[in-house]
C-alpha cells in the first residue's frame, strides 16, 4: 500500500489510477480529498495492525494506546471523509457508488462505536468494534487482491468486463471482510464463554 500511495507524488494528472478520473482529476474536492485519501491509508493500515498483537497489550501498552488514537483519529478526521468524497464519483456507476458509501457509513459507524466503548471503557465490546473496523479498513487491499483474482478469471468468463470486475471487486473487498471479521467476534466470545465455565 505505501508502495502504491508514493507513485503517485510528485503530483501528477496523468499517471496510474488518475487517467482513469480525466472527469474529476482537476476538480475539488475531488483532488483534495484524493491526495488525503492517499497520504493517510497507509496510516491507518499500520497503526489498524498494531492493534492486534498481543505484546503491544502487554508489553507496550503506550505504543498500543498512541497507536489506537493514531487510528482513530486519521480514520474520523481524514480518511473517512475523503474517502465518501470519492465515492460519489466512483467509477463503474450507481452500483460502485453505492457500494464505496455504504462501505463509508459502516466504516463510521463500527470506528465511531469502536470509539464509544472505549471511552465507557467496555473493553471487549471496543474490541469487537475495532475488529469490525479494522476490518473495512483492510478493503483497501482485499479490493486489489479481487481485482487480481477476477483479472485471472476473466478469460473464461465473456460477461466479465473490467466495468464488472471493478462493480464486483467493490462489493467483495468491504462484504467478505465484513463477514469475516464477524465471524472472528462470534469466535472470540464462545472462547471467552468457555473459559469462564472451565472449573
Amino acid at each position: 500500500m505505501v508502495a502504491i500511495c508514493i507513485q503517485y507524488f510528485p503530483w501528477r494528472t496523468d499517471q496510474h489510477f488518475l487517467l482513469l478520473k480525466q472527469d474529476v482529476v482537476n476538480t475539488q474536492p475531488w483532488q483534495s480529498a484524493f491526495k488525503i485519501h492517499v497520504v493517510t491509508s497507509s496510516l491507518v493500515l499500520i497503526a489498524g495492525f498494531t492493534q492486534f498483537f498481543r505484546i503491544f497489550h502487554t508489553r507496550y501498552p503506550k505504543i498500543h494506546r498512541v497507536s489506537g488514537w493514531l487510528y482513530l483519529i486519521t480514520i474520523l478526521g481524514f480518511s473517512l471523509p475523503s474517502g465518501l468524497i470519492l465515492a460519489f464519483s466512483a467509477a463503474g456507476g450507481l452500483s460502485t457508488q453505492i457500494s464505496f458509501v455504504l462501505l463509508s457509513l459502516l466504516w463510521a459507524i463500527t470506528t465511531l462505536s469502536a470509539l464509544y466503548f472505549l471511552l465507557k471503557k467496555r473493553w471487549m465490546l471496543h474490541r469487537d468494534w475495532m475488529i469490525r473496523s479494522f476490518a473495512l479498513s483492510l478493503s483497501a487491499l482485499s479490493l486489489r487482491t479481487w481485482k487480481m483474482g477476477l483479472y485471472t478469471l476473466q478469460p473464461y468468463f465473456d460477461w466479465l468486463t473490467p466495468i464488472h470486475i471493478y462493480q464486483l471487486e467493490s462489493w467483495l473487498a468491504w462484504v467478505i471482510n465484513l463477514i469475516i471479521a464477524e465471524i472472528i467476534v462470534i469466535w472470540l466470545h464462545l472462547k471467552s464463554t468457555r473459559q469462564q465455565k472451565k472449573p
